[in-house]
C-alpha cells in the first residue's frame, strides 16, 4: 500500500487538535491550579448536587497522560501506512481527550463556587470539542490515503467433473483477550452487588457481561469456506455463523486490500456497503451479492479463495 505525500497544511490539520488540547489543559492547570482547594467536588447526583469529593490532581495527571498519548498517535498517524486506520485511531484519542481535558477544566471552574453544581447539559461542550478535535484528523487523513487496492482471480482451470473448495482460518487474539477480560470484569462486578444485596443490578451486570464477552469471543477465530455452498463464515470456538452466502446470491467476487479504517474498524462490521468481518488490514476475499450490498472477510489467501469462488460462479454460469 502506497501513501499519497501529505502537505504542511494537513500536518498541521493532524496534529494542531491534540496538541491544543494538551496546551489548553496545561494552561488552565497554571490559571486554576493555585485556586483550587485540596479536595473538589467530582462526581455528581442526577439532581446536579455533588455526592462525591476528592482531589483534582490524580483526575489531572491522568488527563494529561491521555493528552500526551492522543498527541502521540496523531504524530505517528502522519506516518502510518494505513490513514485511513490510523485516522480512526486519533479520532477515538482526541474524542477521549476532549472529554476529559473539558471535564476537568469545568470541574476546576465550578469548585470555585462555595454550592457547585453540574446538569447533564454541561457534558454537551465536552462531547462538541472532543468531537471537533477528532474529525477534522479522520478527515485529513482519509483524504490523503492512497487508493484502495482491488483484483479480481482468474477462475481456475479444471475438469468439468472437479470438486472446487477453499478453507482458511483468520482472527485476532485481541477478540480473545477482550472477550475474557468483559466476562471476568462483569461476573466480579456482579458478585459484589450481589454480596451487598443488590440482586436486580448483580443479575443485569452479569446478563450483560455474559452477552457481551461472548459476543467478543466468537470472532477470535473463524473459519472461511467457499464451495458450492457459497461463502459462510463460522466462528471456530463456538460454530455460530457469522456470515452465509449462498452461491445462487452472489453476482461477482474478487480481493481487496482491507483497511479496518474502511469499515469504521475491527470486529464485526455492518455499514452502507455490506456487511465484513474485519480482523486486521491486509487482503480480504468480497463479493458482491446480487441485491448489491458486498460480504467481506479479511483473510490470507484472499485471492485463492477468490479464484475457487469464480471457479464455481463461472460453472454456474455454463
Amino acid at each position: 500500500m502506497t501513501t499519497r505525500p501529505i502537505d504542511r497544511g494537513a500536518r498541521t490539520a493532524v496534529v494542531v487538535p491534540g496538541a491544543a488540547l494538551f496546551a489548553g489543559l496545561v494552561v488552565a492547570a497554571a490559571v486554576l491550579g493555585p485556586t483550587l482547594p485540596a479536595r473538589i467536588a467530582q462526581h455528581f447526583g442526577g439532581d446536579g448536587q455533588p455526592d462525591g469529593y476528592g482531589s483534582p490532581w490524580p483526575f489531572f495527571w491522568v488527563t494529561a497522560a491521555v493528552a500526551a498519548a492522543a498527541v502521540a498517535m496523531s504524530l505517528w498517524a502522519l506516518r502510518a501506512r494505513d490513514r485511513r486506520t490510523a485516522g480512526l485511531v486519533v479520532l477515538v484519542g482526541n474524542l477521549l481527550t476532549g472529554i476529559l481535558v473539558v471535564t476537568w477544566v469545568w470541574l476546576a471552574v465550578i469548585a470555585q463556587d462555595p454550592e457547585p453544581t453540574f446538569s447533564g447539559w454541561s457534558t454537551v461542550p465536552a462531547l462538541l470539542v472532543g468531537g471537533v478535535a477528532g474529525v477534522v484528523p479522520l478527515v485529513v487523513l482519509r483524504r490523503a490515503a492512497a487508493p484502495i487496492e482491488r483484483g479480481s482471480a482468474e477462475p481456475l482451470r479444471v475438469g468439468p467433473d472437479a470438486r472446487v473448495a477453499w478453507r482458511g482460518r483468520t482472527g485476532s487474539a485481541v477478540f480473545g483477550v477482550i472477550g475474557v477480560l468483559v466476562l471476568a470484569t462483569g461476573c466480579t462486578v456482579a458478585v459484589l452487588l450481589g454480596v451487598r444485596g443488590e440482586t436486580g443490578g448483580a443479575v443485569t451486570t452479569a446478563v450483560v457481561a455474559v452477552v457481551a464477552g461472548a459476543s467478543t469471543l466468537v470472532l477470535a477465530r473463524v473459519e472461511v469456506t467457499v464451495d458450492r455452498r457459497g461463502l459462510r463464515v463460522v466462528s471456530a470456538l463456538t460454530r455460530v455463523p457469522l456470515m452465509r452466502v449462498p452461491l445462487e446470491r452472489i453476482d461477482t467476487c474478487g480481493w481487496e486490500q482491507v483497511s479496518p479504517g474502511q469499515w469504521g474498524g475491527w470486529g464485526y462490521r455492518v455499514s452502507g456497503r455490506g456487511v465484513a468481518y474485519v480482523a486486521r488490514s491486509g487482503p480480504g476475499l468480497v463479493v458482491e451479492t446480487t441485491g448489491g450490498s458486498a460480504r467481506l472477510v479479511t483473510v490470507d489467501g484472499a485471492d485463492r479463495a477468490a479464484a475457487a469462488l469464480g471457479t464455481l460462479l463461472a460453472a454456474r454460469a455454463a
